[in-house]
């Protein structure tokens, strides 16, 4: 079974860094005014006992919102094609759009680049005006906690890693070698035009890497050993059983969760629809658009008829415009019919619970008719 899901998806995590330069105030005073007769500009402390410790905020405000929009685009890329999922982090992908949702991430993380690079040759201006804007007293507090600049362009990256979800051929000795090779291929090829923290940068993620390599092709030969203990072979059977319970029930939320989003945003259009002032916006329109793309990725649990219901209704949907929904009826009236045959068949559970049972292979045999007896022949 998970052989088979493992064709179809995969898991992702996804970490994105950058320099927050947020860090805990260390002997801060918090105080808060109080009402009350003859209290007024009276302020008491509040003991650290019943609040959290406040913070320095040394980001400037506008690389922090550039950096907080990057970070918001990045995980909203791989979100809107994933499904949730239980372990946080850990984003389920469908195959069918690995390469659209790799191809962005590369270029978010060019783009990541692009900024790491504008921000280190500001970041000597940006600690003097620091240092103009506290005063001497608050800079010395905070100066320690600051990063060299040297340090600073190892905080920007966008990184993701595409973990094994298991099945027999998860990881096997000619992907491992494969994989061997391209690291030392990196290790053997880092170009000589990077400064020395890209070097020694680098040389540490190659080793760490090299680490993991060795770590995988141990556990694998571990995996093809014999277990003999009585106790470990009870827990290798306990953690296969909750496998396969895991397994099922990720299928379960990978059949229903794409219909559960198309549902919520064909009702949020619907409702738009039935307004007789209505403002529809690009917004409502396009998270039906991402909605039908999130059940397109996991075709393989949707069923044929929802397929082709959002093949048809998408034609209606990309021939109109916010403006011909708010101001003509007929044309939103088109559009609402086709759009509610798409909402009824992706709420029907029904559908969804045949489309799981066709993908495990179960067949579910129509319950033969009893048949008359007819009277004998006298």
């Amino acid at each position: 079974m998970l052989d088979a899901i493992t064709r179809h998806v995969f898991l992702v995590m996804l970490h994105i860094s950058w320099p927050k330069m947020s860090y805990q105030i260390a002997d801060a005073i918090v105080e808060v005014r109080v009402a009350g007769e003859g209290a007024e500009g009276k302020k008491k402390e509040i003991d650290e006992e019943f609040r959290t410790r406040p913070q320095w905020q040394l980001m400037p405000e506008a690389w922090r919102k550039k950096l907080i929009n990057l970070e918001g685009r990045a995980r909203s890329l791989v979100s809107h094609a994933s499904i949730n999922f239980a372990a946080r982090g850990v984003s389920v992908l469908p195959v069918a759009r690995a390469q659209e949702i790799f191809s962005g991430l590369r270029t978010l993380r060019t783009e990541m680049e692009q900024y790491r690079n504008e921000f280190v040759a500001e970041y000597a201006s940006i600690l003097d005006n620091l240092a103009n804007r506290l005063d001497d007293d608050l800079y010395e507090k905070v100066q320690g906690k600051l990063p060299e600049v040297e340090q600073v362009t190892g905080k920007f990256g966008i990184i993701w890693a595409i973990i094994p979800a298991g099945g027999r051929n998860a990881i096997n000795d000619t992907e491992l070698e494969i994989l061997d090779r391209a690291l030392q291929a990196a290790d053997e090829g880092i170009g000589a035009d990077t400064g020395l923290e890209d070097h020694t940068r680098w040389d540490a993620a190659v080793q760490a890497a090299h680490e993991v390599v060795t770590s995988l092709r141990d556990r694998l030969g571990q995996e093809s050993g014999e277990i003999t203990d009585d106790e470990a072979a009870d827990l290798i059977n306990e953690a296969r059983d909750q496998m396969h319970q895991f397994t099922h029930e990720m299928l379960e939320d990978m059949a229903r969760e794409p219909r559960r989003v198309l549902t919520d945003a064909a009702d949020n259009l619907l409702a738009a629809l039935r307004e007789p002032n209505r403002m529809i916006r690009n917004g409502t329109i396009n998270q039906v658009r991402e909605a039908f793309e999130m059940v397109e990725g996991f075709e393989f649990l949707a069923g044929p008829d929802l397929i082709e219901a959002i093949r048809t209704c998408r034609n209606r949907l990309e021939s109109v415009t916010p403006q011909q929904l708010n101001s003509d009826v007929e044309i939103g009236a088109r559009l609402a019919a086709g759009l509610q045959g798409v909402r009824d068949e992706a709420a029907d559970t029904k559908s969804a619970t045949e489309a799981v049972r066709q993908f495990r292979g179960i067949k579910i045999r129509d319950k033969p008719k009893k048949s008359r007896r007819q009277p004998a022949a006298v």
